[in-house]
Formats: C-alpha cells, sequence, structure tokens
C-alpha cells in the first residue's frame, strides 16, 4: 500500500488546459510530516471564494505554527515568489501549480529551482496575514502564461485525504491531517578542505540539510547527542576549523527530519596546522674539489602535519632563496665551481607552512 501511495506522490501530472474544478491531483500535505495540523478555514468560505475557491487555511495542532518547516506537494520547480505576501508558487508541469502563502521565508526563491515532493522549500509565517501565523495552501490550473484562467482545484493527498466539494461554507473546517515521511534527512557537506588533507587557514566545513526541518546537532571529534537538537528547525550551519585549534578532527553533524528521524553524517578528518616546521640545524663546513657535491642535514620536525621537503639555496647571497625543492633532508648539486658557497635551507610541512631561511652550513670549493 506504501509503494503505492508513494508511486502516486511522484507520478508526472497529466497534461489538460484549465481544468474542471472535479479534477482533483494526488499530492503529499505541506505540512511537516508526523504532526498533526488542522483546517481552520476551508473551501468556500471568507476569503475563499474566487479563484483559489479549493483553498486551505492550516495550523499546526501540537506546537507553534510559526517557523514550521512546509515541504512541497509534488516534485516541481519555483515559479513565483510575493515577498509582500511570503507566497512561493510551484510549477508542476502542464500548466499545474500549488501556492504556499503567508510563509516567514522561503529556502530559495530563484526561479527555476527544482523541489523534490517532501522537501522543505519554507518556514510557515504571517506575512500578510499579521498576528496570525498559518500555512494557506492551493493547488490550480492556469493557462500556459500560468496567471490568467486560474482555477483551483478540490484536494486530495497521498496520505489518505480525500477532500471533494460537499457544498456550503467552510467545507472540511476542523478536520485534522497528518503529513507523511517520504525519506529520512540528508546532510550534504561543503568546504575548500577536502577530507585527509592539512591546511594552515582557518576555513569552515558547511553543510546543508535536505529532507530536514527538525533541527541539527554538531560537534567535532564525537557523535552529537541524540536526544534533542542543538537549533531546532535549522537546516544550514558551518563550523570553523579554528573552533577546535590545531590537530586533525573530524565534523559531526546530526540531522533531524520534520518528523523526528535523525541521520548521523560526519566530514574529514581533516587537518588544521599553523605551526611551521623546524628550522634545519647547522652542518658542519664542507671543503671539497670543483665538481658536485652531496650535502645532507639533519631532518626537520612537525609535530602535527609532517615535514613535506626542502627549499635549497646554494650560493655567495647571505640573504638568498631559491625555489629550489627535495622531499629529503639531502641535496646534490650542480657542479662547483671554486669559491665559497652558502647553504641556506627552508623547512615545508604538508599544510603550507615554512620555517625561515637559515644558513645551516658553507661551502668551500678548492682550486684544481
Amino acid at each position: 500500500m506504501l509503494a503505492c501511495i508513494l508511486l502516486l506522490v511522484l507520478l508526472t501530472v497529466s497534461t489538460l488546459s484549465p481544468s474542471p474544478a472535479q479534477a482533483a491531483r494526488s499530492l503529499v500535505l505541506p505540512t511537516p510530516a508526523g504532526e498533526s495540523w488542522r483546517i481552520i478555514q476551508g473551501y468556500a468560505c471568507g476569503t475563499h471564494n474566487s479563484w483559489d475557491r479549493y483553498s486551505l487555511d492550516l495550523i499546526q495542532v501540537n506546537g507553534p505554527t510559526y517557523g514550521a518547516p512546509i515541504r512541497a506537494a509534488a516534485n516541481g520547480t519555483v515559479w513565483h515568489w510575493e515577498a509582500r505576501s511570503g507566497t512561493l508558487i510551484l510549477h508542476h508541469g502542464n500548466q499545474f501549480f500549488t501556492m504556499y502563502t503567508h510563509l516567514q521565508s522561503a529556502v530559495t526563491t530563484s526561479r527555476g529551482v527544482f523541489f523534490e515532493a517532501g522537501q522543505t522549500l519554507g518556514y510557515a509565517g504571517d506575512r500578510g496575514s499579521p498576528g496570525v501565523p498559518h500555512l494557506h495552501f492551493t493547488a490550480f490550473t492556469a493557462n500556459r502564461d500560468g496567471w490568467s484562467g486560474k482555477q483551483s482545484i478540490p484536494l486530495k493527498f497521498a496520505e489518505g485525504y480525500d477532500l471533494p466539494e460537499i457544498g456550503g461554507c467552510n467545507q472540511h473546517g476542523g478536520k485534522v491531517m497528518t503529513a507523511m515521511a517520504l525519506q529520512p534527512p540528508e546532510v550534504v557537506f561543503s568546504s575548500e578542505l577536502q577530507p585527509d588533507t592539512w591546511t594552515n587557514q582557518d576555513l569552515r566545513v558547511g553543510f546543508t540539510i535536505n529532507w530536514g526541518g527538525g533541527g541539527l546537532s554538531q560537534a567535532w571529534n564525537q557523535e552529537p547527542a541524540a536526544d534533542r537538537p542543538m537549533f531546532p528547525s535549522v537546516i544550514d550551519g558551518y563550523a570553523q576549523l579554528s573552533d577546535k585549534g590545531e590537530g586533525k578532527h573530524t565534523l559531526y553533524v546530526r540531522a533531524w527530519g520534520p518528523d523526528g528521524k535523525q541521520t548521523l553524517a560526519s566530514y574529514g578528518p581533516v587537518g588544521f596546522d599553523q605551526t611551521p616546521p623546524s628550522a634545519p640545524v647547522a652542518i658542519p663546513a664542507m671543503t671539497v674539489k670543483p665538481g658536485v657535491v652531496v650535502v645532507p642535514w639533519q631532518p626537520a620536525e612537525d609535530r602535527l602535519s609532517g615535514v613535506q621537503g626542502y627549499r635549497v639555496y646554494i650560493g655567495p647571497d647571505p640573504e638568498g632563496t631559491s625555489r629550489w625543492f627535495t622531499p629529503d633532508p639531502v641535496v646534490k648539486t650542480e657542479p662547483l665551481n671554486p669559491g665559497e658557497y652558502l647553504v641556506r635551507v627552508q623547512s615545508l610541512d604538508h599544510a603550507g607552512n615554512s620555517s625561515p631561511w637559515t644558513t645551516i652550513g658553507t661551502i668551500t670549493v678548492t682550486g684544481e
């Protein structure tokens, strides 16, 4: 039975020009999964008595309506946003639309953005109806321009609620309906820093919760408690590497869906290291004949990301530097002519930190 219900939710609406009132479509309830909402104004009464005759005003039964997550009733794309009344309209194809009004805020108002059925698209509020937080919901057909010929249709929901035309004022008023969950929340991470890499910058790990609405909790290096969310109703966030300090860390995020279902996800480990490696220590002075010279030194140390290698300069300049790189604490020079040479070395770690350039020794190349 559940499979049949879900199939009805995801089926594409058939093609018709403005539909007759009796042509109801199957949708999911736009209210949070697992929560009971009451119809406080039904069909054909008060403000619901024009093209939007078949509209519902809904409030939450056992909690605050203001700020409650509102879901897409079917797969569709953003068609229109009107800030004054908090109205978001989704287009589901074939001149079929759903309208969500009095939203406090919308997840996005960019036209063409796709929402899956059951995905949070905004939060209930009282825009256009001050002091009375509620959701005004309408499904309607229109001509190809999306505006002319608008005609609302009686509502039918995949949860088993069928609300046909029955005559009279405030049809179906007082009815309580509970939405079903379609899938658990999903945590999507984003960061400039990839797992198992190091950085010396105070980067952030961001995340967004799809199919969320119940809130989230986050913590470095440990799973957040599962009793209740740290941030109720929140669907996105971030964590800075500096919040935890230097070291290798994993970010854990626990997300709650609107029906209480939970998902635990992690990102990392990611490394944060702002401490430079040690500078190489001095080596004995070398006196050699002209030709290739092998110059070794003691390895540098780096307690966090580790030593990546060394830049080396060999020449007469006491401030000389070079991009010449070697991963090991030894260098084999080009053939050297007679003269005096300084050996200068800079240590590098895997996070991008570097020690000061240090003169660690001298090379005297004698004549033949």
